[in-house]
């Protein structure tokens, strides 16, 4: 029987928007770590996600109608809530990491810990995805990336220098919430994706929880801190939601999970790069060390997701992967 080429996510049309996401997440991270230090969490981002999600919202009904634009809700309510669930635990987590961490150090621990989880859970999540041998090296040595980091940030020697070590743990504990968070998104952006959601589609309905829970707090918290948060709020609307939000939902449709959460992880070098300008922090050998043996990985195991894509093969046959994979 001549040999096929089966149908496949296409990493290559997909690398292009999660690198531009990554590179937006890396300047939100700084631009809010900045900004974080003078404005409430909860007010910036009230702010920032009511003005996403009226754009993406009106936006999707505007072209198809209201209905259709809130048919998700109904359809697909159960990975509609997942994805509102893990979006508002993502940005919570990670705007107070931003307050006792590097930004770097947040960038690398919330997201770098996505394609480890991914290769735990992204086979129970989807029947029959494959995790590639290559995939699973590169999240091993991530994880070891990241247990000098978070030694680093514990000892004082992170761009931040030493902020205490009860700080530091919170938020590292913060940054670990955000990196499960954003993994459970991917997973779960990808199912609707899969179930014939287009990003905008699925960007239109994702902000509503967190929309809810931010705007409770801040007004309980004080409607004061409404007004210094409006401009940082809309500058991080579209550099930091909006834009990278709606290309990381084009990645997904176009990759793998893994992938997605490989590429995404190149966003700590990107947040290193960023925030050398920022008087607050100073150089650290060691965050640049981990991040350039992150991206090395990072490199590793969207290389080998490409050659995969690539190989014609029996319908039926996949290369070899993790034995788990299978199951």
């Amino acid at each position: 029987m001549p040999s096929t080429t089966l149908p496949a996510t296409l990493p290559v049309r997909g690398a292009a928007p999660l690198l531009g996401y990554a590179a937006l997440t890396a300047a939100l991270d700084v631009y809010a770590g900045n900004r974080l230090q003078s404005v409430d969490p909860l007010a910036l981002a009230a702010v920032s996600f009511t003005l996403a999600a009226a754009f993406f919202l009106g936006l999707e009904s505007v072209r198809n109608g209201p209905a259709q634009a809130l048919r998700p809700l109904r359809a697909h309510r159960g990975d509609v809530l997942a994805v509102n669930l893990s979006t508002a635990v993502t940005w919570l987590s990670m705007l107070y990491a931003l307050k006792y961490l590097e930004p770097a150090v947040v960038n690398v621990v919330g997201l770098a810990i996505g394609p480890v989880l991914t290769v735990l859970f992204g086979p129970l999540l989807r029947r029959g995805a494959v995790v590639l041998r290559a995939e699973a090296v590169a999240s091993a040595g991530i994880v070891l990336s990241l247990a000098v980091l978070v030694w680093g940030s514990l000892t004082g020697r992170s761009g931040v220098g030493g902020v205490g070590a009860g700080a530091a743990l919170l938020g590292l504990a913060l940054t670990v919430v955000c990196g499960c968070a954003v993994t459970a998104n991917v997973l779960y952006s990808k199912r609707l994706s899969e179930a014939g959601l287009g990003p905008r589609a699925v960007l239109s309905v994702r902000f509503f929880l967190t929309v809810g829970v931010t705007w409770a707090a801040a007004l309980l918290g004080g409607p004061e801190r409404i007004g210094p948060a409006a401009l940082p709020g809309a500058v991080i609307a579209v550099i930091g939601v909006g834009l990278p939000l709606y290309l990381i939902q084009v990645g997904i449709k176009h990759t793998e999970p893994i992938t997605a959460s490989l590429l995404s992880a190149l966003s700590p070098l990107f947040a290193y790069l960023l925030q050398l300008p920022d008087r607050r922090l100073s150089p650290s050998p060691l965050t640049l060390l981990c991040v350039v043996g992150i991206t090395a990985m990072v490199g590793l195991g969207a290389a080998a997701r490409a050659r995969y894509g690539r190989v014609p093969r029996e319908p039926g046959v996949r290369p070899a992967a993790r034995e788990s994979s299978r199951r």
